[in-house]
């Protein structure tokens, strides 16, 4: 009964918990958003979508530096208690952000007849669609940043499934509309609006206490951890879109459609711990600035992240033509060989997420240096190694697990003093409720 007690109590737990349901369903509209638009739109133009939305996150990169960097800052603040720096930072960002934005989303619609060349698109014209989502993109981050580095759990899950809902809705009727593609990307721009509309609205109820007069500029000081953070958002955005990307460029149309689904459904595994992570990053941030013990939540998040995804792998080893029949139907079956191998990668993928924002969480920027060079081998080594799809995976794998090996080293070097002290003296079941 203590533990449970405990268990009941732990901010860790509680906040798993909301984010866990509010993720959990996001993700699950996510999926059914995807499933949709690969039936709909078949393997050729769901290829296209799919190379879309990796091309996006790819280009994204400076938005995950940012957020990295807020919700770092922001939780900070907040175990300081001091709000007047949060709001200072949300008005001194939003403008700037805005107007990047437009400047960002301009250069992607000049260069997109050369990137629909590389990617051989019938025509460029979804690529500057796409290039829209750019406006608003840098706005949506700087909100739930804000959302999750004040432990804001409730409004950032409630944020994330409203703008699902949006996507998919949309997204569907435009389809079904006989928009093609071009009614995919307008549902997702549709969509972002209406969270960053929402997010604005959940923002200016938590932080009302806080009068204009009151805000603080952002201090030069917290822009030291750009370049870390810039690496590691590197490091892991590429494991999770190069491969697509390059499997464009080098496969024809069926086959890239193809391997995004097979993409897609191994992303479940990352998609399901996502909400650990999500918890775990502010959650550690938060303690370390007002001195509390933060150990736990990592050993706690990886504990959860292992059994889930160890779970989510052997399912699809053992019932790989049942998944993907449900997922995406009999078009896609050419997939059912690979699904076992890349669920692996992606539980690795997972697992070095942790480890990764682990280290910036507690600032030990060193390691992400060494892991950055590793990222990189994945995008070399698909270039001399693509003869089959299977090499692109063992690449993926191979790279992914040198990744882990890094980021378990300096883990295990920065706390082994503490990793044993809960290994040794708590039991584990006291490591959900710290």
């Amino acid at each position: 009964m203590f533990y449970i007690r405990r268990i009941s109590q732990s901010q860790f737990i509680q906040g798993s918990l909301i984010i866990f349901l509010g993720t959990g369903l996001s993700n699950s509209l996510n999926l059914f958003y995807n499933i949709i638009m690969g039936r709909l739109l078949g393997p050729d133009k769901y290829g296209d979508l799919g190379t879309l939305l990796s091309l996006f996150i790819l280009f994204s990169v400076p938005l995950g530096i940012f957020n990295l960097f807020l919700v770092k800052g922001v939780s900070n603040f907040y175990g300081k208690k001091d709000y007047r720096s949060i709001v200072g930072l949300k008005y001194y960002f939003t403008p700037r952000l805005f107007v990047l934005g437009i400047i960002i989303s301009a250069v992607m619609i000049l260069l997109s007849p050369s990137l629909g060349h590389f990617l051989n698109f019938e025509n460029w014209l979804p690529i500057a669609l796409a290039a829209l989502l750019y406006i608003l993109s840098g706005l949506v981050t700087l909100n739930r940043a804000i959302l999750q580095g004040t432990l804001f759990f409730l409004y950032l899950s409630l944020n994330g499934v409203a703008e699902m809902i949006f996507k998919l809705v949309l997204s569907t009727i435009l389809v079904l509309a006989n928009f093609g593609l071009t009614g995919a990307l307008l549902g997702l721009i549709i969509s972002s609006l209406a969270g960053y509309l929402l997010s604005t609205v959940e923002i200016n109820h938590i932080l009302k206490v806080v009068k204009k007069e009151q805000r603080i500029k952002p201090s030069l000081n917290m822009f030291k951890t750009f370049m870390p953070i810039l690496l590691a958002t590197f490091a892991l955005t590429g494991f999770f879109s190069v491969d697509i990307i390059l499997v464009k460029h080098f496969f024809p149309p069926t086959v890239a459609g193809l391997y995004v689904a097979l993409s897609t459904t191994g992303k479940i595994i990352f998609y399901a711990i996502g909400p650990f992570i999500t918890v775990m990053f502010p959650l550690i941030s938060s303690r370390i600035s007002n001195n509390s013990p933060y150990l736990a939540p990592l050993l706690g998040t990886l504990l959860l992240s292992l059994s889930v995804s160890l779970g989510i792998t052997l399912v699809y080893i053992l019932f790989p033509q049942i998944i993907i029949n449900i997922l995406f139907g009999s078009s896609y079956t050419g997939i059912i060989p690979y699904l076992g191998m890349f669920s692996f990668f992606i539980a690795v993928y997972s697992i070095n997420s942790i480890l990764t924002y682990f280290l910036l969480s507690v600032s030990y920027y060193k390691p992400i240096y060494f892991l950055f060079a590793a990222s990189l081998l994945q995008g070399l080594l698909i270039l001399f190694f693509h003869d089959s799809l299977f090499e692109i995976i063992n690449v993926n794998i191979i790279t992914s697990v040198i990744y882990l090996f890094i980021a378990s080293f300096f883990v295990a070097r920065k706390e082994k003093n503490g990793i044993f002290y809960y290994l040794h003296r708590i039991k584990p079941v006291a490591l959900y409720a710290q």
